[in-house]
């Protein structure tokens, strides 16, 4: 990989600004986007030169009027600008159309990326990609997914390893408690591959964990501890389907709350009473330590390692050699299913935290031509090289 040059990079963006100038001059920007004036050229250059489009441009050289952004690609490894104008509706290459699902369609124009990984064709090698719609000209954008590095840490939110993979595929993820810039309140989003901008793209949204579960409120505590990521037990929930009442584990899984039946433990075995602790260290999954536990058999004391089995039961775990014993819990198991309680604002942002599957690609059917860019340039500068 070639050493990056700071001053051929500066360079560059300068001769890229002079050309931009030139065009300007019969440009109206029509939307400024984060542009405060059209004469920030430098700022236009560099954004073209990391493979980003200009702002939508209104091309008006002589009464006649053409909507468009600029592109800079490399064709024989010169970099020239091309203008992409806008369409009246979405316009898919034929060549990439039929890698495309109808899901993948929905999503871009629902949310303006695909979602998942697309393979198309560089040299007849088989490449992966990101597929973004500008929606500005209804234009689709790719990006190479050899290009994306994901961070361990993201706005002060350090990713867990199948996040980042998560990311890699394509698949949009929920973050919690991003921290803000300007030092105000932290923020949750949705993350998702923008290949448009080159990058990540975030929506807000809001987590709020509602006061009351099926019938059992939720004190501010638990609300808080649910809405960073803590698991809360809460007994006594009435089931909406069979009107029974039952125990769940809830915890915040990607923008819905997940309900986890649980059975119920008894207070005493054994002859030995169980304290709260005890009970909900059991429910979760942990090992309790006992002392002075009665066997049924011999009548005599007998200490062991006690862990709560989803099917069996009690689980007796005593020392190295002796054989394990259950005590079955079936009359105290619940016949609920684990649910999910969708959290966000917009229903459709758990759609869009949904892994698209992955369509199978044949190689011999791999796209030839991935966008249909109209070739109207400009000269290339000089002392603009790749």
């Amino acid at each position: 990989m070639a050493q990056f040059n700071e001053k051929e990079h500066l360079q560059n963006i300068a001769a890229l600004s002079e050309e931009l100038a030139k065009i300007l001059k019969n440009v109206l920007i029509v939307v400024h986007n984060d542009y405060k004036e059209i004469g920030d050229l430098s700022k236009m250059a560099k954004n073209l030169i990391d493979g980003k489009r200009t702002p939508l441009l209104e091309m008006n050289p002589e009464g006649e009027s053409r909507q468009g952004k600029y592109v800079l690609t490399y064709p024989e490894q010169k970099p020239t600008l091309h203008f992409i104008e806008k369409q009246q509706t979405l316009q898919i290459p034929s060549a990439l159309k039929q890698f495309l699902s109808q899901e993948d369609i929905d999503k871009l124009q629902q949310f303006g990326n695909a979602n998942r990984v697309i393979y198309v064709d560089e040299k007849g090698i088989a490449t992966p990609k990101y597929v973004s719609l500008d929606k500005e000209t209804n234009t689709l954008a790719t990006m190479s997914a050899s290009k994306l590095s994901v961070a361990d840490t993201i706005l002060g939110v350090t990713l867990t390893q199948q996040q980042k993979e998560n990311l890699k595929q394509g698949n949009p993820i929920l973050l919690k408690g991003l921290t803000a810039k300007d030092g105000g309140e932290n923020w949750d989003a949705v993350v998702s591959v923008d290949a448009l901008n080159r990058g990540l793209s975030f929506k807000k949204v809001d987590l709020s964990i509602p006061k009351e579960i099926l019938g059992v409120k939720l004190d501010k505590e638990q609300q808080e501890q649910i809405k960073h990521g803590e698991t809360v037990l809460l007994y006594d929930l009435r089931s909406a389907k069979t009107g029974n009442l039952f125990s769940a584990a809830v915890s915040l899984k990607d923008g819905h709350l997940e309900l986890k039946p649980i059975q119920d433990i008894p207070k005493k075995l054994l002859g030995l009473e169980l304290s709260e602790e005890q009970r909900n260290q059991l429910r979760v999954g942990e090992s309790v330590s006992l002392t002075g536990l009665t066997s049924n058999k011999t009548g005599k004391l007998f200490d062991a390692n006690i862990t709560l089995d989803a099917e069996k039961g009690i689980v007796f775990h005593f020392k190295k050699g002796e054989a394990q014993a259950v005590i079955p819990t079936a009359e105290t198991k619940t016949n609920e299913k684990a649910l999910k309680i969708p959290l966000l604002e917009d229903a459709a942002y758990t759609g869009l935290l949904k892994k698209t599957p992955s369509i199978p690609l044949d190689k011999k059917e791999v796209v030839k031509e991935v966008l249909e860019v109209p070739k109207n340039e400009i000269s290339t500068p000089k002392s603009l090289k790749k």
